[in-house]
């Protein structure tokens, strides 16, 4: 028997065992931790891609830029447009007074994750997310609402999404959008009579962002809600109130 070939034999298996070994370490550990970082980055690049739009509806809603687009690497998930008309969501103000807006739909931009279980959501100015199949949600870019107590004047941005249908890319996507109608400003204005503004968030119930809503409006404007989880908000003590409405139309991604 020649002990030099056994030797050689048994060297062979130990490395074979040995890469065999660790390729299946990396498949089993490695592979699952590169996947959720790719997922990761994909989520990272879509919420900047998200308040990059943001800003495009500020400049369409607030500077009259007539049209804007923005082209977008949509990686590992689907971008889509929810047109107001059948986005369940909305908003509604109201006085004591006697003043209402009634239900103003919002319409929104939605980015899914394919490999996780992430949601943003571009509605009514602002950039939110959250898990899917998970309640809650936070509030990535507040939308432009604001509040004086010197003067007691409350100013609300409602803004409206339409496309005409539903539309969604991944990809290499170029949100085209622009002002659909000037401004339809509504001012109800109560100097030295002060009155209590109610704002009634209606989420969608199938992509539900009350609790981002819930905190920016109790914790940035210092809104109270009526009930838990009613979504109905008060504000008292407002002698100037004002609702300007946006229509914008996505012309395509």
């Amino acid at each position: 028997m020649n002990d030099r070939a056994v030797s050689e034999a048994i060297g062979f298996i130990l490395i074979l065992g040995v890469m065999v070994s660790s390729i299946a370490l990396v498949t089993l550990y490695g592979y699952p931790l590169l996947l959720k970082e790719q997922s990761n980055t994909d989520v990272r690049n879509m919420e900047r891609g998200m308040i990059i739009l943001q800003n495009d509806v500020k400049s369409l809603c607030y500077k009259t830029v007539p049209y804007e687009e923005t082209t977008l690497q949509v990686s590992g998930g689907t971008l889509s447009v929810v047109d107001a008309g059948a986005s369940p969501s909305s908003f509604s103000i109201s006085t004591l007074d006697g003043y209402s807006t009634g239900d103003m739909p919002l319409g929104k931009l939605t980015y899914y994750s394919d490999r996780g279980s992430e949601v943003i959501v571009l509605e009514n100015g602002a950039v939110l997310t959250r898990q899917d199949g998970q309640a809650g949600s936070t509030i990535l870019a507040e939308p432009r609402w604001f509040y004086d107590d010197q003067t007691k004047t409350l100013v609300v941005f409602v803004i409206e999404l339409d496309a005409g249908e539903a539309i969604s890319t991944s990809g290499m996507s170029t949100v085209r959008m622009g002002l659909a109608s000037s401004p339809a400003t509504d001012v109800n204005t109560s100097v030295g009579a002060s009155t209590t503004v109610s704002v009634v968030y209606t989420p969608d119930p199938d992509d539900d962002y009350s609790t981002g809503w819930k905190n920016y409006l109790t914790g940035t404007l210092g809104m109270a809600e009526t009930a838990p989880g009613s979504n109905i908000y008060t504000l008292p003590d407002v002698r100037t109130l004002i609702v300007k409405s946006y229509a914008v139309t996505v012309y395509g991604i």
